[in-house]
């Protein structure tokens, strides 16, 4: 069969589809007021494509601080998300990044560090997960396409892991990406990374489960030089 059986390429789906929402980044805590509007014009909107228009309003809105740009945008990413729309859940996490960065650079002094990096490292993990749905969803397994996808969903893993070293989910897609790409020994690096990153920080669930992951097969096609 062309690339990963049907069973697992499901399974990997509904794997990913699961986790992203759980993992979706917290929202950074400013004026109780300013809360209390993006709560009932944007978070709380009800169904999924008037909240999308209730957002991208709200994002014009000058009674809210630059801080929320970043918020309101995930909210976005993730309700397109929410509808398979793959295509704009990572233009809007894209955004969302790139509006934190710089709000982090404006308010360096605001939010410690070690919360600053890790919310950066879950973003990142978000986007290369949005990534892997995206290429599972609407490319050919083996395509050059899938391989253009598969490469900047490693290259946003590197980047979680540079400011989070300890993300254990983000070893563990990176893993599957090395493993398409051939990289075996950096794979199972990578999940030895995970399985222990998980287990130090209290979650043995997912530490046994990886444990027991087998990795998608090698696609020589992807083999880099």
């Amino acid at each position: 069969m062309n690339g990963l059986s049907r069973g697992l390429r499901l399974a990997i789906y509904l794997a990913l589809a699961a986790v992203l929402p759980a993992a979706q980044t917290p929202p950074t805590v400013h004026s109780r007021d300013e809360q209390r509007v993006v709560d009932k014009e944007c978070r709380d909107v009800s169904p999924a494509q008037a909240k999308i228009r209730a957002c991208l309003n709200l994002l014009s809105d000058r009674r809210l601080s630059t801080a929320y740009i970043a918020p309101i945008n995930s909210e976005i990413s993730s309700t397109f998300q929410s509808l398979r729309d793959y295509g704009n859940a990572i233009k809007y996490k894209k955004i969302e990044i790139e509006r934190a960065n710089t709000a982090g650079k404006q308010t360096s002094s605001a939010e410690p560090l070690p919360a600053s990096f890790g919310a950066m490292s879950l973003r990142y993990m978000e986007l290369g997960t949005l990534q892997a749905l995206n290429r599972l969803n609407n490319f050919n397994s083996q395509s050059d396409e899938a391989r253009q996808c598969a490469a900047e969903e490693q290259d946003n893993y590197n980047l979680a892991l540079q400011y989070n070293p300890m993300n254990y989910r983000a070893y563990r897609y990176r893993a599957e990406i090395r493993s398409l790409f051939c990289d075996n020994a950096s794979a199972s690096q990578d999940m030895e990374a995970a399985v222990k990153f998980a287990a130090e920080a209290g979650d043995e669930t997912t530490a046994r489960d990886y444990k027991r992951v087998t990795l998608s097969a090698c696609i020589p096609a992807w083999r880099r030089e």
